[in-house]
């Protein structure tokens, strides 16, 4: 299974609805400042598809 497109929404540092789009996206790096959600991408991608995340609570990945 390849994902094309992410929504997120509250989860983990991403508050605001963010919608990422893979469309044409082989290789990719993900860089930015401490705190700007990049581990929140991969952990959403994981939770979309198998329900798991690095986390072991659920309600450890509410943005709240």
């Amino acid at each position: 299974m390849i994902p094309v497109k992410l929504t997120l929404k509250n989860f983990m540092a991403c508050r605001q609805p963010e919608t990422l789009d893979l469309t044409g996206i082989h290789p990719a790096c993900l860089s930015g400042e401490n705190g700007a959600g990049k581990s929140a991408l991969p952990d959403a991608i994981t939770w979309a598809l198998w329900g798991k995340a690095r986390v072991n609570q659920s309600d450890e990945l509410n943005g709240a």
